[in-house]
């Protein structure tokens, strides 16, 4: 493991600095987007006494985990490891890492807890916190909160694709189908957009076998370009490999 950005400890008195300043610069539209994030590719993780809680980002790209790091003011790491893949594969990953851990952990997972969709992550969150938070009805989550959620969602567990010239098709994969109905359903009302959702694949894991499911949603000059022009504002997708695809399909119009 390679420390590439070192942070200071937690004290008492350096924690009480930070929150103090995060809770003034951090607001619903950040919440939503870290909780794209959790949601997709983040961990939530109750630790014992020795190791205690524990909330990252571990990605093959450095950019949103170093946005991480950055902003809630942790080291960034990177780090090789021998993993197996879901079909048993043995392969080497290369990984940048954020990890945020004890009454940091805590505190971040209370105020992202309320824009996490998936129920699987909520149990985890949950579990860390030790009791079941609040979460925003769906309902009731404004446009903004579900553009820089979904711009976050799309960076973790989405692709392009280019159908044809002038034409883009976004992916979104989950084995949790629920939860990619539950995208459609606030992506649809949100920006009037229209989607698919289906089933994709049968995959073997270590744990059994599991389904894989797709969401996705066309981008032409006659279909959803609006929703497709939104994800390229600032401050919307974290990874710019992904948001440079949707430029260029805009570009083409």
């Amino acid at each position: 493991m390679t420390v590439i950005i070192k942070r200071p400890k937690q004290t008492n008195e350096r924690n009480k600095d930070f929150f103090k300043r995060k809770d003034q610069e951090l607001t619903n539209l950040d919440w939503a987007k870290w909780g794209g994030w959790k949601d997709t590719d983040g961990h939530f993780r109750k630790g014992n006494k020795r190791e205690g809680n524990t909330v990252g980002l571990k990605l093959k790209d450095r950019q949103p985990v170093e946005l991480f790091s950055e902003t809630f003011e942790t080291s960034l790491l990177y780090l090789e490891h021998q993993t197996t893949a879901p079909n048993g594969t043995k392969y080497t990953a290369k990984e940048y890492v954020a990890i945020i851990c004890g009454p940091k952990a805590v505190w971040f997972t209370k105020n992202v807890y309320p824009y996490l969709i998936k129920e699987e992550k909520k149990d985890y969150a949950a579990n860390l916190l030790g009791y079941r938070p609040e979460s925003k009805d769906l309902t009731t989550w404004t446009t903004d909160e579900v553009l820089h959620y979904l711009g976050t969602a799309i960076d973790g567990d989405g692709s392009f694709q280019n159908v044809r010239d002038k034409a883009i098709k976004l992916n979104i994969y989950s084995s949790d189908v629920q939860y990619l109905a539950d995208l459609q359903s606030i992506a649809e009302d949100k920006f009037k957009i229209t989607s698919g959702l289906c089933e994709l694949s049968i995959y073997k894991t270590q744990k059994g076998m599991k389904t894989k499911y797709v969401l996705y949603i066309y981008g032409s000059i006659n279909c959803n370009t609006g929703f497709f022009k939104s994800l390229t504002k600032n401050n919307i997708m974290t990874l710019d490999r992904k948001k440079y695809k949707i430029e260029k399909f805009i570009s083409k119009l």
